[in-house]
């Protein structure tokens, strides 16, 4: 059954300089007020820039998740008021440990999960901070919520270490943009890519890195200062192989209760369900189709047992 998402993409400025005197509490502020222009717009999930934590936090005022400190009550307190999961920038300290990481909070203000910022650049490292175990995927009433943050999106394994678990949305944190590889954790991963950055091309992607909303030239002048837009999570991806033929008698079965988008250049398909009786893994067993990665994986094995062995490809 359909199940749609109201999701924000912070757009993250701040009149505070890095590791100035009173810019914990000028990002706090300005935070506080960011989230304040966000209230009663209905939002499941408000994703919040790494920016909070470069300017707003130094490793000796990193907080610990067992003791709220002013970042993490402050996420907490929006998160009740405005019914909305956060993934909230943040340093954390544990044991001896502060990391880079998205805190998830919960409509009820509580700590749900954190993600810890696996790939540090040369500077954080040098700076006392510690890379994290890899990826986390915590499951929520809206959706399998994955993180990462910046530097992180450079790194295939960690990619790659999401794609199993099979999150819904990725929220990603960011001081850098990623370009196409922002389009790449989409597609990969076959989730919605949610980007909170500082400057333009931050917003919302569907599971083929198309844009759905998007952080533009015009987005600091609005009251929200975000990116918002609904997503549906009701999903499956299929190949055209095998598959297309099918699709006809899909769309005179079930007319606008199912969505098939098939977009230029790639050979998928996303089947999307806009109804309240059936779901896209319902259409999927009735007709038979062949899910993309199980289409992809059998065409890995069909072509390693034609292959002679030892023109077997390494990566394989």
């Amino acid at each position: 059954m359909a199940r749609y998402v109201k999701i924000a993409a912070t757009f993250f400025s701040t009149t505070a300089e890095r590791g100035g005197k009173e810019s914990g509490e000028i990002v706090r502020r300005e935070t506080a007020e960011r989230l304040e222009a966000l209230e009663d717009l209905g939002l499941d999930l408000i994703v919040l820039c790494e920016g909070v934590e470069a300017f707003g936090q130094t490793p000796e005022t990193a907080e610990v998740v067992g003791n709220p400190g002013p970042f993490l009550s402050l996420y907490s307190e929006h998160a009740r008021k405005m019914d909305s999961w956060i993934a909230a920038s943040v340093k954390l300290r544990e044991g001896d440990h502060v990391y880079n990481s998205l805190a998830f909070i919960d409509r009820q203000g509580a700590i749900a999960g954190v993600y810890h910022k696996t790939f540090l650049t040369e500077t954080e490292l040098n700076g006392g901070l510690t890379p994290g175990p890899g990826p986390r995927v915590f499951e929520t009433e809206i959706g399998r919520l994955g993180g990462a943050i910046c530097f992180d999106l450079n790194y295939h394994p960690l990619r790659m270490g999401y794609k199993p678990l099979r999150p819904d949305i990725l929220c990603f944190a960011s001081m850098y943009h990623g370009g196409l590889m922002q389009q790449m954790w989409a597609y990969d991963c076959r989730a919605c890519f949610v980007a909170a950055l500082p400057f333009i091309g931050g917003g919302i992607l569907d599971p083929f890195g198309r844009s759905v909303e998007e952080n533009h030239c015009y987005t600091q002048g609005t009251p929200f200062r975000a990116a918002i837009g609904r997503v549906n999570l009701d999903r499956a991806m299929v190949h055209l192989d095998r598959n297309r033929g099918k699709f006809p008698d899909i769309l005179r079965k079930y007319k606008d209760e199912i969505e098939i988008s098939i977009p230029a250049n790639v050979g998928p398909a996303l089947i999307l369900s806009l109804s309240d009786r059936i779901s896209a893994q319902d259409v999927v067993k009735e007709f038979q189709l062949q899910l993309l990665d199980d289409y992809f994986e059998e065409s890995i094995e069909a072509n390693q047992a034609a292959r002679p062995v030892d023109e077997l490809p390494k990566m394989l």
